[in-house]
């Protein structure tokens, strides 16, 4: 049992960083000691407590010079570029989140480490082979690491629905397509961009831009026989929050809807609560705003066809429930 206060440090205050910010607001076991980002200490403050999404913060939040006061806690706010030069130690550091976007490597964040911090989770999948844990597959698993990856929110989505489906019928490939709300690394309107995908210079919020996605090899890296065999595509649409998860999965024999459906009832009851849900009910993106899962499964979008070629939904806030499982693994980790 954690007897302490886990103290967390946030490197990256965009939308999953505020996410998990708010999350840990309302569980005494963490104290949020420290935020380091590139804009305006006024606009942290601003941002953790009005959100356009998930409303606004019953807490009494203010800024003085480098502190973030919520209520009577203090947060000391860093406006810091390069990790060799935040000094983590005298905060205590016991958890880093790298929610920058930034540093996907092992080596990248050990000066952080060297710094103060005990642990680091990154929240994207990393670009190297740093070790990659998901809360509800393979947490269980975790080894002590001083560095490690909580994978994306889209594999944190597509993984336990596809550890069901690989457990009861085989996988033999499949394709996925995630219709995502737009981020804000896209544009508002058509203007230039940095990214190398010239799609991302279009208008979030007036069009459907089809674009690459890492989900493919990050889901592979808990399935590597299907590295080859996985495409995936994140088809970004005109919503502020949530994505529908459409999966074409080819299995490796025969089944129904009907045991399809039935199999992901009792595995989820018995399994996977956690980080999973079903329904049966007919909703839209709206309704999953804030839902603390991975993935809710929409049963009553289960098809077949020709009785091995398996059409699955799901719905995820993908920025809550990423961060309802990236503070689920602070809770893992912080017990090393």
């Amino acid at each position: 049992m954690i007897s302490k206060k886990i103290r967390v440090f946030i490197n990256g205050f965009g939308r999953i960083g505020r996410s998990v910010a708010r999350i840990m607001l309302e569980d005494e076991q963490f104290e949020l000691v420290g935020v380091n980002d590139l804009y305006s200490f006024e606009q942290i403050g601003y941002l953790l407590k009005y959100d356009s999404i998930y409303g606004t913060l019953p807490y009494d939040i203010k800024v003085e010079s480098d502190i973030l006061f919520i209520d009577t806690d203090k947060v000391k706010l860093f406006s810091e570029p390069d990790p060799e030069k935040l000094d983590l130690k005298s905060l205590n550091v016991d958890l880093l989140l790298q929610c920058s976007g930034m540093f996907l490597t092992v080596e990248s964040n050990l000066p952080l480490i060297k710094n103060g911090a005990k642990r680091v989770i990154i929240s994207a999948p990393p670009s190297d082979t740093m070790p990659t844990y998901m809360y509800g597959i393979n947490h269980k698993e975790y080894k002590g690491e001083s560095v490690i990856s909580n994978s994306s929110c889209s594999a944190n989505a597509i993984v336990p629905l596809f550890k069901i489906i690989e457990k009861h019928f085989g996988i033999d490939a499949a394709m996925m397509s995630m219709y995502h709300s737009y981020t804000v690394y896209q544009n508002l309107l058509d203007s230039k961009h940095y990214s190398k995908d010239i799609r991302r210079t279009r208008s979030a919020t007036q069009n459907i831009i089809p674009l690459m996605s890492s989900a493919a090899k990050a889901t592979a890296y808990f399935f590597p026989y299907l590295k080859e065999k996985l495409h995936a595509k994140s088809i970004r649409v005109p919503i502020p929050s949530t994505t529908l998860y459409d999966l074409s999965i080819k299995l490796t024999k025969q089944t129904t809807e009907e045991e399809v459906n039935q199999v992901f009832k009792k595995e989820i009851d018995a399994n996977f609560k956690v980080v999973l849900k079903y329904t049966e009910t007919i909703q839209a993106s709206n309704d999953y705003i804030g839902d603390p899962h991975s993935a809710v499964v929409n049963l009553a979008l289960t098809s077949l066809s020709d009785g091995d070629l398996l059409r699955v939904s799901a719905w995820q806030d993908n920025e809550y429930g990423y961060a309802k499982r990236l503070v689920n693994m602070i809770t893992v980790i912080a017990q090393y």
